[in-house]
């Protein structure tokens, strides 16, 4: 176990290293999420509009397509440098390299969706300070699921010549079920709502999160011979 755990941290560190000394993804990522919050901002009229019932929705396709940046620079990068081969000869489970992989996509996400908050709330004129510790919770679902299965697939489109288009191909479709769940979620939460009344949401949202990775964890071998 200290063994796995050890490998899953050298890939992490690795993820870091590298993000350190480039500084390409975190910055794209947050660049792109920006861009599609002063794009809605500007679109919609809060006049008419309440912020509460548009908000939520431009927060979380601002995360989701910043974070598919993240998703395609993910395992890119390792084919580029010749990386992933040197992973594959590495004698460990194939799984290491998909939790590594995992860990490091969700830190990079959740840092830039930390930067993006605040920049949310002075755009909507939205106070989530009172409400941030389930609004936290949510985002960390709906993160965590993304990266699941973004990253399984990820390493599925990185074989393939047309890997920018394939991934959100595949992604979209598969996560429409936790985008729903997060999305209603956030705006019953900006509304004042307790998370006690969403627990339906909820283990939807930590169901299929779990199953994405289970899946993850049965396949990942498979598409990495691959």
């Amino acid at each position: 176990m200290n063994l796995f755990l050890n490998q899953i941290t050298a890939i992490v560190w690795k993820d870091f290293v590298t993000e350190l000394k480039t500084r390409e993804l975190f910055s794209a990522m947050f660049i792109f999420a920006l861009l599609v919050i002063l794009i809605f901002i500007f679109s919609v009229n809060l006049s008419v509009v309440k912020a509460s019932e548009v908000g939520p929705g431009i927060l979380w396709v601002a995360f989701l397509f910043s974070g598919t940046i993240g998703l395609n620079r993910s395992f890119m990068l390792e084919q580029e440098n010749g990386c992933l081969m040197g992973l594959m000869l590495v004698p460990a489970d194939r799984t290491v390299i998909y939790f590594g992989k995992l860990i490091s996509n969700f830190i990079f996400l959740s840092i830039m969706e930390l930067f993006i908050l605040p920049l949310f709330m002075i755009f909507f004129n939205i106070d989530i300070l009172e409400h941030l510790l389930p609004l936290l919770f949510v985002i960390f679902l709906g993160t965590l699921g993304f990266c699941a299965l973004g990253t399984l697939l990820s390493s599925l489109a990185s074989n393939l010549k047309s890997r920018d288009i394939m991934l959100p191909i595949l992604l979209y479709p598969l996560l429409v079920p936790i985008v729903i769940a997060v999305v209603r979620m956030t705006g019953q939460i900006l509304n004042g709502e307790p998370l006690s009344g969403m627990m339906n949401w909820i283990g939807l949202t930590a169901s299929f999160d779990i199953i994405y990775i289970g899946v993850s964890i049965m396949t990942i071998d498979h598409i990495l011979e691959e």
